[in-house]
């Protein structure tokens, strides 16, 4: 990058500035509200202009704890050389607060009581996809209405707590408390020591920090990067068909008329490749279709991670390891069910929220943004099943020199490959060209027939093949814009970026793809 005179002399007026600010940040005990799309905010106005970061939205600790979900925002500076900010404590209309399965209500006793109680009541279906989509909507129910009873609302709670501590306290200084005062204090004392553990629970899981274990007690780290992430990944605005729109209502339609034609909107193949002419022939992975075994998938749930990544189900591994013994009868027979090819229900348990994650600083475009798929629980568990019986195989399906994805190979062997062979034709001074070739949009334009013609030619069995299919077409993905879900979007074309499967079916794709390049 290169920097003319006038962007050095600003950047460093601004860091002189800027260390004063801190130092009088730091005296007075307040914290800056980070500006979102925007670094400087005044201008001098000439033709070389001085920009600097004048104008500033300082808050204390406990304000911005009251306030967690501000958005500081600049508008045009019009008539002055200042910008004006606009700081906004809440966007949009909050619906419905998502249901997320919590990793502490694991311990406590009764837990396994109530999601034995609600799962084993009966319901009015045949289907064990059905059954299973019904008793997860039932026990969601129960675990909130329990949760509410047996924890509460845990600052609340903790807030009181403190409170009649401190009130004991300043009593004891005066005179000897009673017996039944003394006992209320240790308790109450207990009780903060309790919520306290808790609440750093909550707020580890919620900051996705993930170098750090339960029981470390910043607390206030956990608080402020779950800001942070919120504040870098919120969408403050967008450009639409060269107009900026900034509702929210606005921001979800731009969103799914792009998606909508991305992954909604059939693709139709003018032509088709002959695969037995530039490719090798497959190899037997009959065993692929053998039934899925109880151990199979308890060795799956084992190996899930506990706590990341919830779809629009709300459950995560921890709870499949935990309630294994509770519903590993109807998990079983919805999975085999799958497999053994009734699908008809699979679209209750094969929904996602895809959550997007700006690529760069100043993302106004939707292309800007890179969709991660949060998969409903089963959907991901009967797809890591696939994936894991699939992983052995790769080695011998994929070329050596296709190195992502596969288990034992380093991407980064390609890159010294390359640069080794740059350096030996340069040594020996051999003319050559050589190309690098992007993809863009890979998963999201991926034919479903194209993919299916090359499963069939590997070797894959009718199974299988029917698995993946039927995986696709029952797929269906409302979009996450800042933290509201959209419009429901009916897949008719690619692959989910946070699919255990997706990664492998898509390095099959350009498997084939590149030995076609190598043909030709």
């Amino acid at each position: 990058m290169i920097y003319s005179a006038e962007d050095k002399n600003n950047e460093n007026l601004n860091r002189a500035m800027m260390g004063r600010f801190r130092r009088f940040v730091n005296d007075v005990e307040l914290k800056e509200i980070p500006l979102i799309g925007r670094r400087y905010t005044w201008s001098n106005e000439r033709e070389a202009p001085t920009l600097v970061k004048l104008d500033r939205v300082l808050c204390t600790s406990d304000w911005e704890d009251t306030f967690p979900d501000c958005i500081l925002q600049s508008q045009a500076s019009q008539i002055s050389d200042h910008c004006p900010l606009l700081l906004g404590l809440r966007e949009g209309n909050r619906g419905k607060r998502r249901f997320h399965f919590e990793s502490f209500w694991t311990k406590f006793p009764d837990f396994h009581e109530t999601v034995a109680q609600s799962w084993e009541q009966p319901v009015s279906a045949s289907c064990p996809m059905e059954q299973i989509a019904m008793k997860l909507k039932r026990l969601t129910k129960a675990l909130q209405s329990w949760s509410q009873k047996q924890v509460g609302h845990v600052k609340t709670q903790l807030g009181l707590a403190r409170e009649i501590l401190h009130r004991l306290e300043i009593a004891q200084d005066s005179r000897a408390l009673t017996p039944e005062e003394d006992w209320l204090r240790c308790e109450s004392k207990r009780y903060c020591l309790v919520l306290s553990s808790l609440e750093r629970t909550v707020a580890r899981l919620r900051s996705r920090i993930r170098f750090l274990k339960d029981g470390d007690a910043n607390t206030a780290l956990f608080h402020s990067q779950a800001r942070f992430r919120k504040r870098k990944n919120f969408i403050s605005k967008l450009i639409q068909n060269g107009e900026v729109v900034t509702s929210q209502e606005d921001k979800h339609a731009a969103f799914f008329e792009y998606f909508d034609g991305l992954i909604g909107t059939p693709l139709v193949r003018a032509s088709t490749l002959d695969l037995d002419f530039f490719h090798r022939e497959g190899i037997d992975l009959s065993a692929l279709d053998a039934p899925i075994t109880e151990d199979e998938v308890w060795l799956t749930i084992k190996n899930l991670p506990a706590d990341r990544a919830p779809g629009p189900d709300g459950y995560t591994g921890r709870f499949y390891k935990s309630c294994w013994q509770i519903i590993k009868s109807d998990l079983m027979a919805a999975i085999l069910t799958l497999q053994q090819g009734d699908a008809r229900k699979l679209w209750l348990l094969n929904s996602a929220y895809l959550t997007l994650i700006p690529k760069k600083e100043e993302a106004y475009l939707p292309t800007d943004y890179r969709p991660i798929s949060l998969v409903h629980s089963f959907a991901k568990l009967f797809t890591k099943i696939l994936a894991n019986r699939l992983a052995p195989m790769l080695k011998e399906l994929v070329a050596t020199n296709q190195s992502a994805f596969v288990q034992g190979r380093c991407i980064h062997d390609n890159y010294m490959l390359v640069q080794q062979t740059i350096k030996l034709l340069h040594k020996k001074k051999v003319p050559s060209i050589f190309l690098k070739l992007d993809i863009s949009k890979a998963f999201d334009s991926v034919s479903w027939s194209f993919l299916l013609e090359i499963l069939q030619h590997l070797g894959f069995g009718t199974a299988w093949c029917n698995s993946v299919s039927r995986l696709l077409t029952t797929a269906s993905t409302r979009i996450l814009v800042n933290g509201e879900p959209g419009e429901v979007i009916r897949h008719q074309r690619g692959l989910r970026q946070g699919d255990p499967l997706s990664p492998m079916l898509f390095i099959l794709v350009m498997n084939v793809l590149n030995s076609l390049f190598t043909k030709a």
